[in-house]
């Protein structure tokens, strides 16, 4: 008799895995969006 293993249940994400890793990859992009935001108003300001 062989003996059959099976993949780990800890290798595979969950849903909430995943819905956690998309709202922190949103934050990251958000973040990104808001300091171009500033240094953009921040370029201006020197230019006038």
């Amino acid at each position: 008799m062989s003996k059959t293993t099976t993949k780990s249940e800890t290798t595979e994400l969950s849903a909430d895995d995943l819905a956690l890793w998309s709202a922190i990859i949103l934050v990251v992009g958000d973040l990104f969006g808001l300091f171009s935001v500033l240094k953009a108003r921040s370029e201006k300001n020197n230019d006038a």
